[in-house]
């Protein structure tokens, strides 16, 4: 599976990414060993701890998310990650996911269990489409054959979100 995050970016963008469902806490420890981190929060205790974190040890991958969470909340205390600045980060990590399933890298339940947080946290966003109801009974189990109307709502929602799956993105 490819990765979501390339390891430059910001961390605000890979606590959305977490909330929404399109990475997991294991990508946040991946993501932190990969990351160059800027001065600001380079000696951060809590930043420290993601890139010293055993991926294999389970207690410890357990606290990644909160690790990120104090860091953001100390380091840049006016982030609101129900904001609408958080929201198009969201959108971003979103779409982003969504090209990582047209180029068979991810399967469809990895899609479909982002439509609940990002729902609950962003109040059914437009730019959602109708990705709740193409993966109305899709779970772990479901292969991409079973699911082959899940490409069209995709290509769909990219197209609305000015994308052209065609081309990779923009």
């Amino acid at each position: 599976m490819k990765l979501l995050l390339e390891g430059n970016e910001d961390p605000r963008s890979v606590l959305i990414a977490r909330e929404i469902g399109a990475i997991s806490d294991a990508d946040i420890v991946s993501w932190a060993n990969r990351h160059a981190a800027p001065q600001n929060y380079a000696e951060d205790i809590d930043y420290l701890r993601l890139v010293r974190c055993n991926p294999k040890n389970a207690t410890a991958l357990g606290g990644a998310h909160g690790h990120l969470r104090s860091l953001i909340a100390r380091r840049f205390p006016d982030f609101n990650d129900r904001s609408t600045e958080a929201s198009e980060i969201a959108r971003e990590m979103f779409l982003r996911r969504l090209r990582n399933y047209l180029q068979n890298d991810i399967d469809p339940f990895h899609v479909c269990r982002m439509v609940s947080p990002i729902e609950r946290k962003y109040e059914s966003p437009h730019w959602l489409g109708d990705l709740y109801n193409a993966c109305d009974w899709t779970d772990e189990r479901t292969t991409r054959e079973q699911a082959s109307h899940l490409r069209d709502a995709i290509e769909q929602i990219l197209a609305d979100n000015a994308e052209n799956p065609a081309n990779g993105g923009n």
